[in-house]
């Protein structure tokens, strides 16, 4: 599992306004700093535009293994176990993991 894999990931269960269900996310950690090996750090990818300006376009194509354009929302960013990934879809690009990474920091910072 590398930083800008897509996985389908079952994120279920959840509370409050968390994405819930199966659906695609982009890891966003990178493995060299796990602290506890079977965690990483991802954002849910919806496909419904929402026109907000920190949700970034993931294109559906053969690199990404999306059957749709989602949206990799930013402010949607999770621990998850290795457990509750079902398969891996694809990978974005490194323009793209850039733009997930540069909001991020400023969401954190």
């Amino acid at each position: 599992m590398n930083t800008g894999d897509i996985l389908l990931a079952d994120l279920n269960p959840t509370t409050g306004q968390e994405q819930g269900g199966k659906r695609p996310v982009v890891v966003v950690s990178d493995r060299r700093y796990s602290a506890i090996p079977d965690l990483f750090l991802a954002v849910s990818l919806t496909s419904v535009q929402r026109g907000l300006p920190h949700h970034i376009a993931v294109p559906a194509n053969d690199m990404t293994g999306l059957d749709r354009t989602s949206y990799a929302m930013r402010e949607q960013i999770r621990a998850l176990a290795h457990r509750r990934i079902d398969r891996q879809l694809g990978n974005i690009d490194e323009a793209t993991t850039g733009e997930i990474s540069y909001y991020l920091h400023l969401f954190i910072a």
